[in-house]
């Protein structure tokens, strides 16, 4: 097989492992690539802050295109297609990642604001990957769980097979949490963009907490931050914004909870999703899988990822909370945004880019383990189903 020139996003973990067998890798900022850098290029691996489409890419002798993300809307694939590029993505790579997040906000904002999720209903709006996981997850802890998936649905109706998704005003009726996680789409017969604006803010309960992990622009940040200085809406959590790189400082002082597009960044998603590009790669190279991305992620000893089961004593959400902090604990990453907000909109867009490069090696819940003879019964289904997390 003649050797290759491999252009990879500088975030992209293990690519040189895993891409190596086919030639030469050169890593650069993703931000940063122009049309002269893939030119030199046959194969382009990038995230979701290069977009890619004809202004990058024509005149260049590219053979593959992977993106090591859920979405694609930052890529042109009908210009793909039309070009006869191959294309891969990574779907549910991270999905246990955004999962992980979403558990650890909710459990932080009941221990804030008081009560129980077990008293919460919550509206999943996105049933794919990370909203089936999280329906789970959710039901586990103990929540009552409503599921709005407008083409699943219709899927499922076309099938004449059940299906137990609800309109979305069912959601906005019931539910005190509403959960993100839908694609960005701006046309079609489901568009999100601006799905989460002032209507919608309108028929959410006053008690109501929002949080998307999804695209920014689901969201209207205007409409947000509008209707949480009227305290329409009682809780918010955003990890995903509108002008990223250089999102509203209002709105990140208006939220609960305020991150850097990071809910998915667990190293072990993030390994998964090369994993998943070198394999795409593999069938359209016809070459032999040689690596695997579960030998990155396998901890170093049994007790690397070891829990301690909290105090007994605690309540129920005091427990669970301070057990999957041990794993993850979100508010780490919403002081590192909140320290951006004084700072220009150039110099905010840099150092909210530095904080997502630079991000820690954190693990997903599912890799951590408890002893199990530390964990109370009625807490047993929550760990092991809710936070995923393994008794030994």
């Amino acid at each position: 097989m003649t050797s290759l020139q491999i252009l990879a996003d500088a975030n992209i973990p293990r690519v040189e492992d895993a891409f190596g067998q086919f030639g030469t890798v050169r890593r650069m900022p993703g931000r940063e690539m122009t049309t002269s850098d893939v030119a030199a290029a046959d194969v382009l691996l990038v995230r979701s802050v290069t977009p890619v489409g004809p202004a990058l890419l024509d005149g260049t002798p590219l053979r593959f295109v992977g993106s090591a993300t859920i979405g694609t809307d930052h890529v042109d694939r009908d210009y793909l297609r039309a070009q006869g590029i191959p294309f891969a993505h990574a779907p549910g790579s991270n999905a246990d990642s955004v999962a992980d997040y979403v558990v650890a906000a909710l459990l932080g904002l009941a221990r804030r604001r008081g009560g129980a999720l077990e008293e919460r209903t919550v509206g999943i709006v996105g049933c794919g990957n990370i909203g089936g996981r999280l329906a789970r997850r959710l039901s586990a802890l103990g929540m009552e769980v409503l599921r709005n998936d407008p083409p699943r649905a219709r899927a499922a109706d076309a099938d004449g097979t059940g299906h137990g998704f609800v309109p979305l005003d069912t959601v906005l009726g019931a539910a005190d949490v509403v959960t993100l996680h839908v694609p960005l789409k701006a046309s079609g017969p489901d568009p999100t963009h601006h799905l989460v604006d002032a209507a919608f803010l309108d028929r959410l309960g006053d008690g109501a907490w929002l949080l998307n992990t999804s695209r920014g622009a689901v969201v209207d940040g205007d409409a947000l931050l509008a209707a949480r200085r009227r305290g329409d809406v009682a809780a918010a959590v955003l990890d995903v914004w509108e002008n990223e790189p250089s999102p509203d400082p209002a709105l990140i002082e208006a939220v609960d909870l305020a991150t850097p597009h990071i809910a998915g960044y667990a190293y072990d998603g993030k390994v998964r999703g090369t994993e998943m590009l070198y394999e795409a790669l593999c069938d359209a190279l016809g070459g032999e899988a040689r690596w695997a991305g579960t030998d990155a992620i396998r901890p170093a000893s049994a007790d690397a990822l070891r829990g301690r089961a909290p105090d007994p004593r605690l309540s129920a959400t005091e427990w669970r909370f301070e057990l999957a902090r041990q794993a993850y604990d979100p508010a780490v990453d919403d002081a590192s945004l909140r320290n951006l907000v004084k700072l220009g909109p150039d110099a905010r867009g840099e150092a909210f880019a530095h904080l997502r490069a630079g991000y820690r090696r954190r693990r997903e819940m599912q890799q951590h383990t408890v002893p199990g003879t530390a964990v109370p019964a009625e807490h047993e289904q929550a760990v092991t189903e809710g936070l995923k997390m393994k008794l030994d």
